[in-house]
């Protein structure tokens, strides 16, 4: 393990050195016209270095250690008037085939009303971060069993003031990947309707800090002759979801209630989401009750330079602090230094499992905590190292069957 360990740091700390030292300091970017349509070619390459060990009870440790391309994306932002524009973004994932993220429509009515069309993402805070701007690896437990990828989905965008509301109908992703997360047999789910309502706003508290509050609610329809099966890693892209924590097929419906709140105070800051997930058995499901799943994370930031966190208003989302003191300058570029709490709770699953058989298909519906400790450093805008180690416990139903997880994650991140 040190030995791969070792060759995976140094691999991601060459690439990311090479980018710093041979890009200009304010990174490469364009803007062209075509006729009368501007356009501004966008991308970004992730690389990840993972070490993992997985410790269940009583048994041996299973390791995973990786060096990948976690993204390699290129994409362009298409505007053909001051109302209608047209983004796009997709490529390699985890090594993989093509996937698309963003692809979508957009139409802005007035300054305060925009509809939306194509491949997007409707709620959840970190959800609707970019991956240019998240704090931390992946977007842990809570990501993986609560919010939803990018789907193809019908939007309208209003603001008033410091509010923002989005409502969506959403289908499908356009990448049809299914919905199972490798976390079980999900017979039919692929098919899906939704609807999300997303209402936040923040507001200025103090010197110069600024309070972020909201919730969102979503209905979903995966049919009545699906069973979806929900899935985590431990804030990680590595190994399979629903490894260690899954409830094995279970929806036809779910119904979920979700909060999240953040403050923003000069070179510190503090993030969280909650979320509660009512799931209708599915009738291909073991038999049971409807269970209560619960997910949710808490963060805290400083950015050591003191250099603070942007704020998008129009979107109601928390944005990267600028790099004031770049490399190429001779400074050190700007460097952050966050812990990160995670939960999520799937043993009403088990408990509500009404046969032997059915508690033997949640066997991994148990409890999940997680410690992150991380960093991030900008040494000039558009390149970012990150590094996380965090610690995971998982209690589940059978004590022999409980895991530690530690973990050590490197990421060179460059994008434009």
């Amino acid at each position: 393990m040190k030995a791969n360990l070792g060759y995976g740091v140094a691999k991601v700390a060459l690439l990311a050195l090479a980018a710093v030292f041979t890009t200009p300091a304010t990174g490469w970017t364009a803007e062209f016209a075509l006729g009368s349509v501007q356009v501004s070619p966008k991308g970004r390459l992730l690389v990840d270095s993972v070490s993992q060990v997985a410790s269940p009870s009583g048994a041996a440790d299973l390791r995973i250690d990786l060096v990948r391309v976690r993204q390699a994306f290129l994409g362009l932002d298409a505007r053909f008037s001051d109302r209608l524009a047209l983004r796009l973004e997709g490529g390699a994932s985890n090594n993989d085939a093509f996937i698309w993220d963003e692809a979508a429509l957009e139409y802005r009515a007035t300054p305060n009303l925009l509809f939306a069309a194509g491949n997007l993402k409707a709620a959840g805070l970190e959800n609707l971060t970019s991956t240019r701007n998240i704090s931390f690896h992946e977007r842990g437990p809570y990501g993986d069993l609560v919010t939803d990828p990018f789907t193809s989905s019908v939007q309208v965008r209003m603001t008033s003031g410091p509010m923002v509301a989005i409502l969506a109908v959403q289908g499908d992703t356009f990448n049809n990947l299914g919905l199972d997360f490798d976390g079980g047999a999900s017979p039919g789910a692929w098919d899906r309707r939704a609807a999300t309502g997303r209402l936040v706003g923040s507001i200025p508290v103090g010197d110069g800090a600024r309070l972020h509050l909201g919730g969102w609610a979503r209905a979903r329809d995966f049919g009545d002759r699906s069973a979806r099966a929900y899935a985590a890693r431990p804030g990680t892209a590595a190994g399979g979801a629903g490894d260690w924590l899954g409830s094995g097929p279970l929806a036809q419906s779910d119904m979920t209630v979700a909060f999240e709140g953040a403050w923003l105070s000069k070179s510190v800051w503090v993030q969280g989401e909650v979320a509660a997930v009512r799931a209708e058995r599915s009738p291909l499901a073991p038999p049971g009750g409807d269970p209560l799943m619960t997910a949710g994370y808490v963060f805290v930031g400083w950015n050591i330079g003191g250099e603070a966190r942007g704020y998008d208003v129009q979107r109601a989302l928390v944005t990267a602090p600028r790099v004031g003191d770049p490399v190429s300058f001779g400074g050190l570029g700007s460097l952050d230094l966050v812990v990160r709490y995670d939960f999520a709770d799937l043993s009403d699953v088990q408990s509500s499992a009404a046969s032997p058989a059915g508690r033997l298909a949640a066997r991994r519906a148990g409890e999940y905590l997680g410690l992150t400790l991380g960093a991030v450093w900008r040494p000039e805008p558009g390149y970012r190292v990150l590094v996380n180690f965090g610690e995971a416990w998982i209690d589940q139903a059978l004590p022999s069957a409980d895991i530690t997880i530690r973990q050590l994650q490197i990421r060179a991140q460059y994008e434009f």
